[in-house]
């Protein structure tokens, strides 16, 4: 079974940022949360709102946002070993512009 990364859950960034984000998450045949494509919407409070899209496999997290000011963000995350989803982004179009990130719910 594919690890939940399915609905509205927000990132915790270390830089002082949160952004809000609601994913579909792939399903299987059966309809159960499966690896695969993700797409969805993310949303920073000054940021604005836009799309998100990118994959989930395994205990392997990616996606990209493309923020309505130009910045790429580019999140990678995994899940450890209790569950706990957590990772780094950096923007595309500034890659000394880092944070690392967590997963609140």
């Amino acid at each position: 079974m594919a690890q939940n990364v399915d609905g509205a859950w927000s990132l915790v960034q270390s830089n002082g940022f949160t952004v809000e984000v609601d994913i579909a998450q792939a399903r299987d045949p059966s309809g159960n949360l499966a690896n695969g494509p993700l797409h969805g919407s993310a949303y920073q409070v000054g940021g604005g709102e836009t799309n998100l899209y990118g994959a989930l496999n395994g205990d392997s997290l990616e996606f990209r946002v493309d923020w309505p000011n130009g910045a790429v963000g580019q999140y990678s995350g995994n899940f450890d070993a209790g569950g706990n989803l957590s990772g780094v982004t950096y923007d595309v179009t500034n890659p000394t512009s880092q944070a690392t990130w967590f997963r609140q719910t």
